[in-house]
């Protein structure tokens, strides 16, 4: 009996061994947020409170450091050109090493933390809430976020049957209602349920209708997509292909949208894109090879959604896309019943095209912008669009003439969509002409042209917010038509401002009325106020030095009822700039700088101390209007200066064509040779359309 005694420990104490080995193994292989810490064991010292609470949770959601190559259709990349124009303009200074270090200033609002990761152990103890964050929905919860997803989602792209989804909803609703009654939540089998695909489906489609539901920042749908993090994970690098998980991952890179981190969804969709192309859906006879008729849909639906928005995500972060026309079966069916899912397809095609004209290695002042490649472009545009089924087409062009479209809600904002996609498309061909005012001087109407398709755009969106709920409804999908046309309207106006400030003036500030109710915590207003950081930065090299004072709380402009004759240029613009607050440091192209007396009653700063004394969402709709309104005025004014004086010059060059001129002549000077490849993002570090690129 010893000796068995003694056997069975020695066979212990080897499993003992065997698990220990294989669970340090599988500790170093796992990535490092996801290792599990070894448990505490009594020769051990005392973790500090410190280490023990580190343990707990995950640290906040690091900063993504923002790309060092930017694409020229990225917005980031439009901000650098204007801002080299400046430089080479005179308007030199300190380095801008600051500006592109990645780290995150105090301005921008922080994202939400990451909450502590879901529990893969041994059952929480009786009475503790359970760990997946699906059983803090009921039913009536799901089917209010299902209906979103299917107004605001699946509306435009339909990856899965809303139908099945619905049904699950109904079996998980009444499974978790009796694991409630029953208190079996923490049973052995209850991890299997709600990690099944079917429930991996619903928790996505619920993170996504959380996003839209909550602006772009939802506790609930980080909390959500965290539980399904490893499984998705495992898809996409370590899984086989499986044409039944499809949709389930074009979710995840729609989630990935939504929640502010286009690279990652450019990226997440790729993988997708690729697992489509390795299953031979980009083929007929791939296709064909899915037996089940819904199976098959939903695999067509999807494939042609990863298509569709590899490319719109290629233009949002600038970086190349996965699929090319040229590997796509053209007898490859499109989907049937959907036509706004097939008028994108088309506009997915003419994005190919811009992009192989916009998209080069020499810079953008050298290389000659040819007018007829622009005009053939643009006739093919034109040409889709009266080529889309007329369900999801808006009245006259015209948009003063256009009236809001009529129906049933679904049919109404389709419309509207294609619309905005129409001018979408039109800005990303024609925004290179504003990156030199040597450009916009020598191709004054293709310039005046995009211009126009950036107020008319913000003029649609006025009337949206004005007359309907669309825009309220989803906010996070119209405000990327808004801040592009933003970018568009101040690089024309900084490179020529005698042309375009005072014309561009009413749109500008039509289209700031439009954010002032933007919280903080979306990712437009993110966007905007690196915008606005990365161009207060710049600002003092112009004469236009910062000060803490700021423009009174109510956020509206002196200028925004300018008059229209205005050249874009009075004595009290530079001080303005700085809140009405502070003298500024003379420009090189001007005198010494005009005083003001400081303005008390100032709005905060983002980072400031000081509480703020309204909502949040107003406090910070404010504050980005009346900053983008002084970065505004200030740039048009210290640019139009210079214009102005060169009239009085030696040589009586008009104001644009001196600017030009100069840009010019110092090209050789102004151009930087970093890496990337691209002229586009080798304009040096003295441009306003690197710090605009972002916003496009």
């Amino acid at each position: 009996m010893a000796d068995q005694v003694r056997q069975l420990q020695q066979q212990v104490d080897t499993l003992f061994t065997s698990l220990e080995s294989l669970r340090q193994e599988t500790a170093r292989l796992a990535p490092l947020q996801d290792r599990v810490l070894p448990l505490p064991s009594a020769a051990a010292p005392a973790a500090s409170p410190l280490t023990s609470s580190s343990t707990q949770s995950r640290p906040a959601l690091a900063f993504r450091v923002p790309s060092f190559f930017n694409g020229p259709t990225s917005s980031a990349f439009s901000v650098g050109v204007a801002k080299n124009t400046l430089k080479t303009m005179g308007y030199s200074g300190a380095g801008d090493a600051s500006e592109d270090s990645g780290t995150l200033p105090d301005a921008t609002p922080q994202t939400s933390p990451m909450l502590a990761p879901v529990s893969s152990g041994a059952p929480l103890p009786q009475g503790q809430a359970p760990a997946d964050p699906i059983w803090e929905l009921d039913e009536p919860e799901m089917m209010r976020l299902l209906q979103v997803y299917r107004e605001e989602v699946d509306a435009m792209y339909p990856v899965t049957s809303v139908h099945s989804v619905e049904e699950h909803i109904k079996y998980i609703a009444a499974w978790m209602d009796t694991a409630r009654r029953t208190g079996t939540m923490q049973s052995p089998g209850s991890a299997e349920v709600i990690q099944d695909t079917k429930t991996l489906l619903l928790k996505i489609v619920l993170c996504c209708a959380l996003m839209v539901d909550e602006h772009g920042n939802s506790d609930r749908a980080a909390r959500l997509y965290e539980s399904i993090q490893p499984t998705v994970d495992k898809m996409l690098m370590t899984q086989p292909a499986d044409v039944t998980k499809l949709p389930f991952l074009a979710l995840c890179a729609g989630y990935r949208y939504l929640s502010n981190d286009e690279v990652l969804a450019w990226r997440m969709m790729g993988h997708v894109a690729r697992l489509c192309f390795e299953l031979g859906l980009h083929r007929r006879e791939g296709l064909q090879n899915i037996t089940d008729p819904a199976l098959r849909r939903d695999a067509l639906h999807t494939f042609w959604a990863a298509y569709i928005l590899d490319r719109r995500w290629s233009f949002s972060t600038g970086l190349p896309f996965v699929c090319h026309d040229d590997k796509i079966d053209p007898r490859l069916p499109y989907p049937e019943g959907y036509p706004f899912l097939v008028a994108m397809i088309g506009h997915a095609r003419l994005g190919a095209k811009i992009w192989r004209l916009v998209d080069y290695f020499e810079p953008a002042i050298v290389r000659e912008l040819k007018p007829r490649d622009f005009e053939e472009l643009d006739r093919e545009i034109m040409d889709w669009y009266e080529s889309v089924p007329e369900e999801v087409k808006t009245g006259p062009l015209d948009v003063d003439k256009m009236s809001v479209p009529s129906g049933p809600y679904d049919i109404q904002r389709l419309r509207i969509w294609t619309r905005l996609r129409l001018n979408q498309v039109r800005i990303w061909l024609y925004t290179p002409v504003l990156h030199s005012a040597i450009s916009i001087l020598n191709n004054a109407p293709l310039a005046q042209r995009v211009v126009d398709l950036a107020k008319e755009t913000i003029r649609l969106l006025a009337r949206l917010n004005n007359e309907t709920d669309f825009y309220r409804r989803i906010q996070v999908f119209y405000h990327q038509f808004l801040t592009s046309s933003i970018a568009v309207l101040f690089l024309a106006s900084t490179h020529a401002p005698l042309q375009f400030s005072a014309n561009c003036r009413e749109e500008f500030y039509m289209a700031l009325d439009l954010v002032k109710e933007l919280s903080a915590k979306s990712w437009v207003s993110q966007r905007l106020w690196r915008t606005i950081r990365s161009l207060r930065a710049y600002a003092p090299r112009l004469g236009l030095e910062d000060n803490p004072g700021r423009t009174a709380a109510s956020g509206t402009s002196p200028y925004a009822h300018a008059g229209s004759g205005s050249t874009g240029h009075s004595p009290g613009l530079s001080a303005s700039f700085n809140g009405g607050g502070s003298a500024v440091s003379p420009s090189p192209a001007k005198g010494p700088a005009a005083t003001a007396p400081t303005n008390a009653s100032a709005v905060p700063t983002p980072g400031s101390t000081r509480p703020m004394q309204l909502d949040d969402s107003l406090s910070n709709g404010l504050r980005l209007q009346s900053e983008m309104s002084r970065i505004y005025e200030g740039y048009t004014c210290v640019t139009s200066a210079v214009g102005a004086e060169s009239t009085t010059g030696s040589n009586s060059i008009p104001g644009p064509a001196a600017a030009a001129q100069l840009d010019y002549d110092e090209l050789e000077l102004s151009i930087g040779g970093c890496g990337g490849g691209h002229g586009f993002s080798r304009q040096g570090d003295g441009s306003v359309y690197e710090h605009m690129k972002g916003m496009f």
